[in-house]
């Protein structure tokens, strides 16, 4: 944080008195590479609603690899986990790779805000979780996309979170899973998968939307997609597991038309798991959103 310090005063030469200075409440995250701290960012609670995204900041060594954009999406992810739907953030005028960044993540630009007011060279951003005029796309993705990768290593990590083991949860992908991936105004919110089970079955996996985008239908919408390209691929029926611990992805399943089967394949012995089926009655692809 320091250095972020000495490079803003080099950019603006302290903004006419302005003073960069740390508040006490705001809860910071920091990335780390090869044991080196590389990036850090925080939030700030300005009220229940709405939270502050403060000190955002890549080495510059590091930058140019989307690490800023990850922890960007990361900080949302904290916010919404703490029940904000409103996010806001400054940047200067002397900083115009940040006001990019901010602007391709889909923030709006807002009138100056709290101790920004009175700073003429302050840009003030906002971007709101349960916003309806944002664009929100699915897209067919490889598996080793990069974005893919990163959604389902989040996936992971909140399953090993809620089990209490990483290996509680891990149920291998097969090479021949067909992701797809959402996303809110370009940014990667959510991804899921079908893999062949046989000649006329399919499996959903790897199911997951960031916290910051949940609520709004964005699983039910790549839920839909999947079916979508499952009934294009000519097969007949759909499966999918999912954990007893997670009673949003079991509403989901049960609402979209899934009924509850025995366990089956690597889930037989496997106590948490809660196995679901649904014919798919289209036998070709029907309003599909895949780009």
């Amino acid at each position: 944080m320091v250095d972020q310090q000495v490079e803003l005063r080099a950019r603006d030469g302290g903004r006419d008195g302005h003073v960069y200075a740390v508040d006490p409440a705001a809860r910071y995250l920091v990335a780390v590479v090869g044991g080196d701290a590389v990036a850090c960012g925080a939030l700030l609670a300005i009220d229940i609603d709405t939270a502050e995204v403060t000190r955002l900041y890549v080495r510059p060594a590091h930058r140019g690899r989307g690490m800023a954009r990850r922890m960007l999406a990361a900080l949302e992810d904290l916010a919404a986990a703490r029940g904000h739907r409103v996010v806001r953030l400054e940047a200067g005028v002397t900083s115009p790779e940040a006001i990019s960044l901010f602007l391709a993540a889909g923030y709006r630009p807002i009138p100056r805000f709290g101790g920004y007011v009175k700073h003429e060279a302050s840009r003030c951003f906002e971007k709101r979780f349960d916003d309806a005029g944002r664009e929100t796309r699915v897209v067919r993705r490889s598996p080793a996309d990069p974005a893919v990768s990163e959604l389902v290593a989040l996936s992971a990590a909140e399953a090993a979170n809620r089990y209490g083991s990483p290996a509680a949860r891990r149920f291998p992908i097969d090479p021949l899973a067909r992701f797809v991936l959402a996303t809110v105004d370009g940014v990667a919110a959510g991804c899921g998968a079908i893999q062949p089970l046989d000649d006329q079955t399919v499996e959903v996996k790897r199911m997951y939307v960031r916290p910051a985008y949940r609520g709004n239908g964005l699983a039910r919408r790549m839920l839909a997609a999947l079916e979508d390209l499952a009934a294009g691929s000519h097969y007949l029926m759909i499966r999918l597991e999912t954990g007893a611990r997670q009673p949003e992805s079991i509403r989901l399943y049960e609402s979209a038309g899934y009924r509850p089967i025995p366990p089956y394949g690597p889930y037989v012995h496997s106590p948490l798991s809660l196995c679901y089926e649904k014919l798919v009655i289209a036998p070709e692809a029907i309003a599909s959103e895949l780009a």
